[in-house]
This record gives C-alpha cells, structure tokens and sequence, in this order.
C-alpha cells in the first residue's frame, strides 16, 4: 500500500484536533499538528515569529514524507493544498481530506464554547476562505462534514477514512 496523509480542510476551531486524535487512536498513526509548532515558537521566542514557524512547519512536514510513513496531518490545508498535494502526489502518497463545512451559526458556538475570542473577530473570513477552498478543490474532499454531522463526527470520520483503505489496498 502506497503512504498516505489524512488532512483537513476547515476554519480554526471547527473539531479538526478531536477527529485526528480520535483517528490516530484508532489507525495507530502519527499526528503532525501546527498548533504545536506554533506553540513551541512563540515558547522559544516569546512571540510567534511566523518565518520560523513556517521553517519548523515545512521542515517537520517533509521529514513524514520523507520518511515514506502514513500520518495525520492536523492543520487545515485550506491556504496550503496546492503546494502540499504537489508534495504528497511526488513522493508517492495518497491522500484522504476530511473537509468542516460548517455553518457559521455552528462555528460562532464553537467559538463560544472553546473561549475563541479573537478567532471569532475574523470569524466571516475564515468561512470565505473555507468557501473559495471548496469552489476550487471539492474535487480533493473524501468526506465533508456539516452541522448537522457534528454530533457524529469522530465515527464518520472513522469510517469514511476506514472504507477508503479498504478501496486503495
């Protein structure tokens, strides 16, 4: 079976860290997270210093390709997809994406709930941006999830991801 990358399409905050972590349990596959990076950086720098966030990101990005193994990859890719499916087709990987398409009645509760006071600021941007993403690659999306899927998330996820193997072994 060729490697392959499970990722996600979708606004900051739209349960894209559950459903990995739900997949990873349930695949044994490793996580590459960008919040973790980014994370690490500001603790190194005291502040995000986004060049090197981005250096850290590609760097830890192409050491799961290289190294030929499936992975998560817990990031959205909605700005990043043309440059990391060219990545991922070159090395010989396929790919699953899981897209959250939710509304943005459902991303504002979310907001609410996680205390995303900043995100929820820029909240009409990050859905424009999730809009012109589906315009352009819905043809890249294994499974999209909407409102009323999100009770359901982790085990449709689970399947679709499942089902998919099952049709590429």
């Amino acid at each position: 079976m060729k490697p392959y990358c499970i990722c996600f399409a979708g606004a900051i905050g739209s349960s894209k860290t559950p459903i990995a972590h739900y997949l990873s349990l349930k695949l044994g596959l490793p996580i590459h997270n960008n919040d973790v990076i980014r994370t690490e950086v500001k603790e190194d720098f005291g502040e995000l210093r986004e060049g090197e966030y981005e250096k850290r990101r590609d760097q830890r990005i192409g050491e799961f390709i290289q190294n030929q193994r499936p992975f998560i990859l817990d990031a959205s890719v909605d700005r990043t997809w043309t440059r990391l499916k060219t990545s991922l087709i070159e090395h010989g990987f396929d790919y699953f994406m899981i897209s959250m398409d939710l509304s943005k009645e459902r991303l504002a509760e979310l907001y609410e709930a996680k205390s995303y006071h900043e995100s929820r600021k820029v909240l009409d941007q990050y859905v424009a941006d999730h809009d012109k993403f589906l315009a352009d690659f819905s043809g890249d999306i294994g499974l999209h999830l909407a409102d009323e899927d999100f009770p359901e998330r982790l085990p449709k996820s689970f399947q679709a991801v499942e089902a998919w193997l099952r049709k590429t072994a």
